[in-house]
């Protein structure tokens, strides 16, 4: 009940800004967008000039899965910069939720909403053919990435001013997810502790269980890391 309370409050939060406002639902005008291009764009391209762009079908689909994931992290950065500079963070901490039931509830908005988008891109998309435990997988490494962008937001900006510069630099991270494109052994090798990398890497073959635990490994170390920052900045 408390949970969906929350939830309520965060909506209104949100609807209140209108940057925030809008990148909630980006990543619907997003997926429509792309969508348009699969159905219009590519048989054009495959009919008048013989380019076939299906060996980059993976890149696009992660493409849409990250910058979707990524706008929703810069929501949750956004939302805890305003509630640091309200000081309502420290209001609800002393609630019975405590520190580490605000940081929860507050990742965990974005990320549920990553899922769902993430799911969505898959529907709507006819680019791969992923498995639907490969999917549910990596709709986890997408919730993930929206926290870990959330956070590093957080712990980098001091205002929503900084914030949004802020986000357009992580938005750079996104490049890791397109590495194996360049076939440069120290790009690739570099990607390897980036998680735009695997979940690409993941798209492009989703049968391979030690790909899996890679990628949790990577994504886990990048949030744990993220979480332990949180917990001795607010100490």
């Amino acid at each position: 009940m408390i949970q969906i309370i929350l939830f309520k409050n965060d909506i209104k939060q949100i609807v209140r800004d209108p940057i925030m406002a809008l990148l909630l639902v980006a990543p619907v005008l997003l997926i429509s967008v792309f969508k348009i291009l699969e159905v219009f764009l590519i048989p054009f391209l495959a009919t008048n000039t013989g380019f076939d762009i299906t060996p980059y079908n993976a890149y696009i689909l992660s493409f849409v899965l990250l910058i979707n994931s990524g706008m929703l992290g810069i929501v949750t950065g956004f939302m805890m910069l305003d509630e640091r500079d309200g000081n309502i963070a420290q209001l609800l901490e002393i609630t019975p939720l405590g520190r580490s039931g605000y940081l929860l509830n507050r990742l965990l908005f974005a990320s549920l909403l990553s899922i769902i988008y993430c799911f969505l891109s898959f529907g709507v998309f006819n680019l791969v053919d992923v498995p639907l435990l490969a999917i549910i997988f990596i709709s986890i490494l997408a919730s993930n990435y929206t926290g870990i962008i959330g956070l590093l937001i957080y712990s980098g900006a001091d205002d929503k001013v900084k914030g949004l510069t802020f986000a357009k630099g992580l938005n750079s991270l996104v490049l890791f997810a397109f590495t194996d494109l360049f076939s440069l052994t120290w790009l690739t090798i570099l990607s390897w502790f980036f998680p735009p990398y695997w979940i690409t890497l993941i798209i492009k073959s989703p049968n391979s269980p030690v790909l899996y635990g890679a990628a949790l490994l990577v994504h886990i170390i990048w949030l744990g890391l993220l979480i332990f920052r949180y917990g001795r900045r607010e100490s």
